[in-house]
């Protein structure tokens, strides 16, 4: 037999004085900035501002899914995904990269 220990593992509790919390600097809208599309796959881009260290400043995130109809003819959406629909997924997460990307060159 193959015995493995590992160490306990404590977290700090004490709350470190230069640290602050992260402020809200608007709203935010639960709207995506930017959706991109092949057939019935996305992917959506998220903004969220966020003040920090005393500077505003945005953080990008990227949600992927699927629609599909159901028995009954509604639009449904799901995070998995078919063999066929990884190649759709490649393409749209390289197209929400790339502007991603431009847009932090244009902050810069």
């Amino acid at each position: 037999m193959f015995f493995v220990s590992f160490p306990f593992l404590i977290m700090d509790t004490k709350k470190k004085k230069d640290s602050q919390p992260q402020k809200v600097v608007e709203s935010e809208s639960a709207k995506a900035l930017k959706v991109f599309r092949i057939d019935d796959v996305s992917a959506s881009i998220f903004v969220r501002e966020r003040f920090v260290r005393d500077e505003n400043r945005q953080f990008y995130s990227v949600t992927f899914s699927r629609s599909y109809k159901d028995s009954q003819g509604q639009w449904r959406y799901t995070k998995w995904f078919d063999l066929d629909d990884l190649g759709k997924i490649v393409t749209v997460a390289q197209q929400a990269g790339e502007y991603i990307h431009g847009r932090l060159e244009q902050a810069a």
